[in-house]
């Protein structure tokens, strides 16, 4: 159970779903803008990080997509942030929904963040993939978001179950997620 659940919530997944929900439910976006930002979204934030994923895999780089060496992910991360980073300026060129350029903005953040605890530590990246997309969401859709927030312990708690990651890496993920994701949100794109 605790793969499924690290598998299904998997912070490239996360991503793809938040962007297309946040993009789909924007009530100034139309028709053929919003099939642009949720193309350039799903390019951006999971098409290409996942198949730079898989190339490194494939060169002996990296064991897994997973990244689960902590020395093995500074090259995926800063592959990662440029990604995000370009994203974010064609989100921005195409005028896409607001709300998607600021969490294309909060995952090149957020993202060099864990970059530099990483060098030192081992945060999780699936607790900050569940959580930072989660408040996004809520900026998008209120309450009705907050009954998802609990998939925030289940895929925390199987990151542990599983040993990838400690108590302490899981709430530090899950923090950073949520705080620096509304933090960057509240100041920039509201």
């Amino acid at each position: 159970m605790s793969r499924i659940l690290s598998d299904v919530f998997n912070p490239l997944v996360n991503a793809v779903v938040a962007f297309l929900v946040i993009i789909a439910t924007d009530p100034n976006a139309q028709g053929a803008s919003k099939v642009l930002a949720a193309v350039v979204s799903v390019v951006f934030a999971a098409a290409l990080p996942l198949s730079a994923l898989l190339v490194m895999k494939q060169r002996g780089l990296i064991t897994n997509v997973n990244i689960d060496r902590r020395e093995q992910r500074t090259r995926p991360f800063i592959l990662g942030i440029l990604c995000y980073a370009v994203g974010f300026f064609f989100l921005k060129l195409f005028h896409a929904p607001r709300l998607a350029q600021g969490l294309m903005f909060c995952y090149a953040v957020n993202t060099a963040v864990i970059l530099a605890i990483t060098r030192y530590w081992k945060i999780s990246v699936h607790a900050t993939g569940i959580s930072g997309p989660l408040m996004a969401l809520y900026y998008q859709l209120g309450a009705v978001v907050l009954p998802y927030f609990s998939l925030i312990p289940l895929v925390c708690a199987s990151r542990v179950v599983m040993r990838k990651h400690t108590v302490g890496q899981v709430v530090a993920g899950t923090a950073l997620g949520l705080t620096a994701t509304a933090a960057q949100i509240n100041l920039l794109f509201r």
